[in-house]
């Protein structure tokens, strides 16, 4: 038989087939926003208070502790739980 064989190809310097070296991937980071789950009729029967234009460390544009206000804001909340039911509330809200 002169067709090429099925056998696996072997390196001429050990006789085993080479594999590539094992290099172990990095811990992924985890994201540090939390999506907290809101009931239904919690969300429908009260006013929640939780958006950065409710903070007083937010002062229009910017969290005054330096924290992205993109995660916190009324829109971004009302859209993330109609579609998840899930919103990201912040930890360090002071309302006044």
């Amino acid at each position: 038989m002169s067709g090429p064989s099925n056998r696996p190809q072997k390196s001429h310097q050990s006789g085993k087939p080479k594999s590539p070296k094992y290099i172990p991937t990095p811990k992924r980071l985890r994201t540090s926003i939390r999506f907290d789950t809101i009931n239904p009729s919690d969300y429908l029967k009260y006013d929640f208070r939780m958006a950065c234009e409710d903070c007083s460390h937010f002062d229009g544009e910017a969290c005054s502790l330096g924290y992205a206000s993109k995660w916190h804001r009324r829109d971004f909340q009302i859209k993330s739980y109609e579609l998840s039911g899930k919103i990201a509330l912040c930890r360090f809200m002071e309302i006044d």
